[in-house]
């Protein structure tokens, strides 16, 4: 909400405000670096033995994006050299915790936001699910400007927004109760699903058959609701299943075909 304030800019900016509102202004400005920073917590037993002697006090740390500032519990500021083993190990433990907190989908999530342009819905939903994995409380908003000349916000296709939380997820029958995915958790699925395509496509094209299977076997559980309980649907999961145990079958009976002990037998 825009509003008139009276007077010249430069004779406002002259005037001191109260120790109240500075210390606002100041704590409004400390909350927008961190966000920027995409800061994230680490504790001392997830940074043991991968800081240097001095930057680890025995204390839980922050450590900004890059991995080349450390902040103690204490306040304490250290910086970290980009060309330590330190600085590599800390950025491996970031990203793992990261991971961790996506549900296991991390890599595929930063695969998945490559797809769609800076600004859209798709990309703001994407980087939305990599920020809160990373700990950073920067919220996205994908936006798009009607004929009208004016910026609304705009939503993922094919999802809906559950009224419980104003989560955007996948249309369905369960979505308001909970039981769709949300677009970033289905976009991170999709790329797991193509790596175990072109999988399966290699194993055809060269006419290995254990890889072709173990592709199936990897994309039928994906689809069984292994990463994931509230992928796709009753049926679905249940066909994934299915196809999980074909394929394990499959794989276990060429395994034995091939063992040494039973091509002896053939002699």
């Amino acid at each position: 909400m825009a509003f008139k304030m009276n007077g010249s800019p430069a004779k406002m900016g002259r005037i001191q405000g109260t120790a109240g509102h500075s210390s606002a202004l100041k704590m409004k400005a400390e909350a927008n670096t961190a966000s920027a920073l995409k800061q994230m917590e680490l504790s001392k037993e997830e940074t043991k033995g991968n800081t240097r002697q001095g930057e680890n006090t025995g204390q839980d740390l922050t450590i900004n994006a890059t991995g080349t500032k450390i902040t103690t519990k204490s306040g304490k500021e250290i910086k970290v050299d980009p060309k330590s083993k330190s600085h590599k190990a800390i950025l491996e433990t970031r990203w793992k915790k990261g991971d961790k907190a996506s549900g296991g989908t991390l890599n595929e999530l930063v695969e998945a936001r490559k797809g769609h342009k800076k600004g859209s819905a798709e990309y703001a939903e994407i980087q939305n699910k990599i920020n809160t994995s990373l700990g950073s409380k920067k919220v996205h908003k994908g936006t798009k400007t009607t004929k009208g000349g004016k910026t609304v916000t705009t939503t993922p296709k094919g999802t809906t927004t559950r009224k419980s939380d104003g989560k955007n997820v996948m249309k369905g029958l369960g979505s308001q109760k909970g039981n769709t995915l949300t677009y970033a958790n289905k976009q991170a699925e999709k790329v797991k699903i193509e790596k175990a395509n072109t999988q399966i496509k290699k194993g055809k094209s060269t006419g290995d058959k254990n890889t072709r299977d173990k592709g199936q076997l990897e994309k039928g559980e994906i689809r069984s609701g292994r990463d994931n309980a509230k992928t796709g649907t009753k049926l679905s999961r249940f066909l994934g299943k299915l196809k999980v145990k074909r394929n394990k079958r499959q794989l276990a009976n060429r395994a034995k075909k091939n063992s040494p002990a039973d091509m002896n037998d053939k002699y």
